[in-house]
């Protein structure tokens, strides 16, 4: 059986690197594709299973371009992708706001996504299958605390998502999106992750991890019929957010 090939965008740090340990561990060859290399990282990855890495910027289409040209040269195929690759932007007043930041934002999360999608869903169409997960965010439904650059790019990549899927569909491509919830990445602040903690239902903030399994889970066969649209893996928090849940007992 030939061996199933993803592209995992930012993937050396957060929910990338558990997602390349994802696919590793089940078997995949994994293709990062991240700005910066970290080969103390790499040479660990590689422990697992087969894995090489590409420096791209996903903002790029002609880098993106490069990294669909190399991964099939060297792998042959690409039966996955998994867009993490994004960035928050500044924290400020939206009427101090950076408006090149936000621009940069959306750049990188949106249209990053929108190229990583089209360079992929080529190469997917050709060869008749595929799966492409984005990874959005609970705040492309509800506006949190993050700047509103990332709100409006995480929104857009919902939307992309469904508008992509429809198109891609018939030539046997599936298009979805994975909406966490407030994530352990290493750069929460105690007091953030605190306060995060009390808006999931679990009473903690999610790892890394549990995002990675729900990018897997949606690309396996028994999830076909999922397609277009957005997972929320928020730990009910869109559901239930703010709720002092009372206790089972």
């Amino acid at each position: 059986m030939t061996q199933k090939v993803a592209i995992v965008t930012g993937g050396t740090n957060g929910i990338g690197l558990a997602t390349t340990k994802k696919f590793l561990k089940e078997g995949y060859a994994v293709m990062i594709a991240d700005l910066h290399e970290n080969q103390e990282r790499l040479a660990e990855l590689q422990k697992l299973g087969t894995v090489a890495f590409f420096q791209c910027d996903i903002s790029q289409a002609d880098q993106v371009q490069a990294l669909v040209d190399e991964t099939v040269k060297r792998f042959g195929q690409i039966d996955v992708a998994a867009n993490v690759a994004g960035i928050l932007g500044k924290h400020m007043p939206f009427v101090e706001a950076d408006l090149d930041n936000i621009c940069q934002v959306i750049n990188v999360n949106l249209m990053g996504t929108i190229n990583v999608d089209q360079k992929v869903a080529a190469q997917m169409v050709k060869q008749g299958s595929g799966v492409i997960v984005n990874v959005g965010s609970l705040d492309g439904f509800i506006p949190n605390f993050e700047s509103v650059g990332y709100i409006a790019s995480k929104g857009g990549v919902r939307l992309a998502t469904a508008a992509i899927a429809r198109e891609v569909a018939p030539h046997g491509v599936r298009v979805l999106s994975v909406a966490p919830g407030w994530v352990e990445t290493g750069m929460v602040e105690p007091a953030t992750k605190a306060y995060g903690s009390t808006l999931h239902m679990k009473g903690r903030i999610i790892q890394p991890a549990e995002i990675a399994g729900a990018i897997y889970l949606a690309t396996l066969p028994e999830a076909s019929a999922i397609n277009g649209t957005t997972i929320m893996a928020d730990d009910g928090y869109t559901a239930f957010k703010g709720t002092d849940l009372p206790s089972a007992h």
